[in-house]
């Protein structure tokens, strides 16, 4: 029975911090069935991204593995090659704007190159786009696979045989462990850069294998035969300088005996003793056979292959690299410096998973603004105008088909969608976007909501609106220069205000209350949104420029800062919002929704 050929594989990724420029990786993607495995192969790939475009590097990758993944496996075309390049550019597409900034403004300067591959049978398809190499290692000799360039890819197909090894890699991988040195290295991805990634495929004759099982790619065995046919090189170059070497010393001992000859016809040896120049004669004869031994004697020890101190073999040791030229290394995080005071200011420092990145959905969307309504997500970019929606149990934003250019003051209005836009206050269920409500409310800024009412400030005047009929009906509650250019309102019986110069102030019944913010280690000059309910049992506070989510009680009293660990970052906080359990936090990142778990309180 003919046996087909199967892969095994060896990854070597560099360890990768939360945020790079430069970065690679590699990736082994299968298809969820055994049928389409055997349709459409497994995809063996190396990625990097180069730029100055700053990314969240899990997220990319887990982007980046997503697409080429329901790209190629979802694709009806029959060829390999045109399936790998539709992936790739798909990939490319959504890739380049997944950085931890804004838009970048020039996306040309961020770089996508791949290097991938498929194995069909017994014929291995690859396809490269930008920087990236492939080598194929067979019957002992290594060689760059060759491959044709059409437009922007470079594409090869060709038979694999049983023992052969492909080699995928990084440019900047193969530039520091060429093939010849990756044949007889060991190397530890630890000592890796972040843009050195490789992964190798040797190609057998077998129908499966464990997970456990040890996988010998053969780099021993090539290692020696390289180390011989070095040698033998070595010994055929040094029997070739020490002839070029000997040369002019031959040269000149001919050029003595023809001086001699010419001296010895010349001389008059009338005068002189014969039995003297018979001396000289056979002193100079007797050179030749000594000169002879010193030159056998200097060709062999060239061909003996003289060790030096610097030539001898190193014993290999497993996980260790050669010592390299040591590189700058940044600036060390003084970790203990930076939360010396996390337990005097009840500080908890955490790594928020990313839920979605709304660029995946549209890489134009600049979201500014996130509520939780049930089991919805929402949200909104002002700039175009686009509402975007996700279930908060499977993360996938996709955009309603009605724009509102201008949308501000995102809400949950009662378990409807509410904001307002061109003075106008609209809502609408989130499961029918297009049953939307509008009611007319000219010169509101900020609105919220509490039971049937809602309120809304405009200039120096807090209204209360209570719908009446197809209209709200307005009524002034309270008026204040506080209210003035407000930053955000939220209603729990009592209205918390955060004021244009960041105070937190509370108002019950048209009147100021005493109310003071206590146990807090900076000021609040920068907090941009404040969220609470009357089912809620704390406050929650928004503070961009300190990068934390401030949880009070409803006196005042600090209960918990959440903030992020030393060395990430949430510099770009927009927007925040709560569940109705108070359970969770979805923070909005610029333009990733992160899922913030809250600490059960005592």
């Amino acid at each position: 029975m003919k046996k087909k050929l199967t892969a095994k594989i060896q990854e070597i990724n560099p360890p990768l911090p939360q945020f790079a420029t430069s970065f690679a990786k590699c990736l082994v993607i299968e298809p969820e069935s055994k049928e389409i495995l055997l349709k459409k192969g497994t995809i063996y790939s190396v990625y990097e991204i180069t730029g100055t475009a700053n990314f969240d590097t899990a997220l990319t990758d887990r982007v980046l593995r997503d697409i080429l993944h329901n790209s190629y496996y979802q694709s009806d075309n029959i060829s390999p090659i045109q399936s790998l390049e539709k992936a790739i550019v798909e990939a490319k597409e959504k890739i380049l704007q997944l950085s931890n900034d804004a838009l970048s403004a020039e996306p040309a300067g961020v770089q996508l190159n791949v290097t991938a591959g498929v194995l069909w049978g017994n014929v291995f398809y690859a396809v490269g786009v930008g920087d990236a190499d492939s080598y194929l290692m067979r019957d002992g000799a290594v060689k760059p696979i060759e491959a044709v360039s059409e437009g922007t890819f470079a594409a090869a197909s060709g038979i694999v045989k049983d023992e052969d090894v492909v080699i995928l890699c990084s440019r900047q991988f193969s530039k520091n462990y060429p093939p010849q040195r990756l044949l007889s290295t060991r190397i530890a991805e630890q000592t890796l850069k972040e843009n050195e990634a490789c992964v190798l495929l040797k190609f057998i004759i077998d129908t499966s294998f464990t997970e456990e099982e040890v996988i010998d790619f053969g780099l021993e065995k090539q290692a020696s035969r390289n180390r011989k046919r070095e040698q033998v090189e070595k010994i055929i170059l040094g029997a070739r300088k020490s002839v070029e070497k000997a040369a002019p010393l031959a040269k000149k001992i001919s050029g003595l005996f023809a001086k001699k000859k010419q001296t010895t016809s010349r001389i008059d040896t009338s005068g002189v003793n014969k039995r003297e120049a018979v001396k000289i004669t056979k002193k100079v004869v007797f050179l030749l056979p000594v000169l002879g031994i010193i030159l056998v004697g200097a060709l062999i020890w060239q061909l003996a292959g003289k060790k030096t101190p610097s030539e001898a073999p190193v014993p290999q040791v497993q996980n260790e690299t050669p010592p390299e030229t040591p590189q700058p290394q940044e600036a060390a995080i003084n970790v203990a410096e930076i939360t010396k005071d996390d337990g005097l200011y009840k500080v908890l420092r955490t790594t928020p998973e990313i839920f979605y990145d709304i660029k995946i959905t549209d890489q134009k969307a600049d979201p500014k603004e996130i509520v939780t309504i049930g089991d919805s997500l929402i949200v909104s970019d002002p700039a175009s105008g686009k509402i975007y929606r996700s279930g908060t149990g499977t993360a996938k934003f996709d955009a309603e088909t009605a724009t509102y250019p201008g949308i501000k003051s995102l809400i949950n209005a009662n378990g409807r969608v509410g904001f307002l836009q061109n003075s106008k206050f609209y809502s609408y269920s989130p499961t029918a976007p297009a049953d939307i409500a509008s009611f007319d409310m000219p010169g509101v800024e900020i609105i919220n909501t509490y039971s049937d009412y809602l309120y809304g400030i405009t200039a120096d005047k807090l209204n209360r609106y209570e719908k009446s009929g197809a209209q709200y009906s307005e009524t002034l509650w309270g008026q204040s220069a506080e209210f003035q250019n407000a930053r955000s309102l939220t209603v729990a019986y009592s209205i918390y205000l955060l004021t244009s110069n960041g105070e937190l102030t509370k108002h019950t019944s048209g009147n100021k209350n005493a109310f003071e913010v206590k146990g807090l280690n900076n000021s609040l000059s920068g907090a941009t949104k404040v969220i609470t309910d009357i089912d809620f049992d704390n406050i929650y506070i928004l503070d961009p420029p300190n990068q934390r989510v401030i949880v009070l009680d409803t006196e005042g009293n600090l209960v918990k800062q959440y903030t992020h660990e030393p060395q990430a970052s949430w510099d770009s906080l927009r927007d925040m919002t709560v569940t109705s359990d108070e359970s969770t936090i979805y923070l909005l990142n610029g333009s990733k929704v992160m899922t913030l778990i809250l600490e059960a309180q005592n």
